[in-house]
């Protein structure tokens, strides 16, 4: 299928989303449709769950997210990344990556919260990968990450709150064509357009996280703990005024990261200051236990971290076990004694909103 393809699909995907229709499914011939398209299938917790555990004590939801980058052309056609995922090696790898930190994370009885955006999921139209189909299919949650630079083109920020939400829309309709699920509430990326709240709204979406400034690659000290709140409107990355102001009524969900004390956390593992793998997962141990402390019962506590396909790696004869070691002796342990619980992002948000 060539991207000119995939673009006249794309209208029809904005206007079948405008509309409140399924997005269209592309012509994939049956050699190569996914083996099973799918719904989510994320249960909502309880009443009780995530607000405190059978010893009346807080809980902490808890959750790996995993950004896929926009690596090569996207579907607007705008060229991005220093790799190419309409490179099938380079693709493949990662769809390896993917599934072996799915089974990692599914052994300790989690689900991730995987966000995608073009090129990987149109490559996955195109190539008939079912790699989103199936990690929908065991419990992880689908979602958006959005690189506005690399949808919208260079300083996208004057862009009309349309302009966006038709965009953001396209970029959900490619989502749901390569995993077969049609509910995706949940986004990050696009931190600096102080319309963003009222573009994602508009573009279905409800959940949001992971802020950081791509300008400085850092979080406003502002936005770290660990409890939701509903914003009152967006930022332009100085003015955090309406950002953290809780409207009872906003339509977006904000999940801050945990009690981080750092304003690089987010960044920081890529940073040859860190230490490396190692020493950037015992900064998370002390992170967790930190949100731990910070956590109250009777509300809803979050802490969560972010992954990228072939991220922590290590040694190719123990892929990614700095991640198995620090869910064995670290995050077990807690959902053992009832102090953790993993919760997808939407999930999180969810329980927030039915807290009384």
């Amino acid at each position: 299928m060539k991207r000119s393809t995939l673009s006249f699909f794309s209208s029809l995907v904005i206007a079948s989303l405008a509309c409140g229709l399924p997005a269209p499914a592309t012509q994939l011939s049956a050699e190569t449709q996914p083996a099973e398209t799918a719904t989510s299938s994320e249960p909502a917790l309880s009443a009780d769950e995530g607000l405190q555990n059978e010893a009346g004590t807080a809980v902490l939801l808890f959750d790996i997210g995993m950004h896929i980058e926009p690596m090569g052309e996207t579907a607007q056609g705008f060229p991005s990344g220093k790799n190419d995922y309409h490179k099938p090696q380079f693709f493949e790898g990662h769809v390896e990556d993917m599934l072996t930190l799915a089974q990692i994370v599914e052994a300790h009885g989690g689900r991730m919260t995987i966000q995608a955006q073009s090129p990987f999921t149109t490559v996955a139209i195109e190539s008939g990968n079912p790699i989103l189909a199936d990690l929908a299919a065991r419990g992880h949650e689908i979602a958006l990450h959005f690189h506005e630079d690399a949808h919208l083109g260079k300083n996208p920020e004057p862009l009309s709150i349309q302009q966006w939400c038709d965009v953001m829309k396209e970029e959900i309709g490619y989502i749901t064509q390569a995993s077969g699920v049609a509910d995706i509430r949940y986004w990050s990326g696009g931190n600096l357009y102080p319309n963003l709240y009222e573009a994602a709204e508009c573009a279905g979406l409800d959940v949001n996280s992971d802020w950081k400034s791509p300008a400085t690659q850092s979080t406003d000290m502002s936005l770290i703990g660990v409890n939701p709140w509903r914003p009152a409107g967006g930022t332009d990355g100085a003015d955090f005024t309406l950002f953290t102001q809780h409207d009872p009524n906003g339509a977006i969900v904000f999940l801050p990261e945990g009690q981080y004390d750092k304003e690089n956390f987010a960044s920081m593992r890529r940073s040859e200051d860190a230490g490396g793998d190692e020493a950037y997962f015992e900064f998370l141990k002390e992170s967790l236990y930190a949100s731990l402390s910070a956590a109250q019962a009777g509300k809803v506590n979050v802490f969560h971290f972010t992954v990228h396909p072939g991220e922590f790696l290590g040694d190719p004869q123990d892929p990614f076990g700095v991640i198995e070691r620090f869910l064995t002796e670290v995050v077990d342990p807690l959902v053992v004694s009832g102090q953790v619980q993993w919760a997808t992002y939407s999930q999180m948000a969810d329980a927030y909103a039915a807290q009384p």
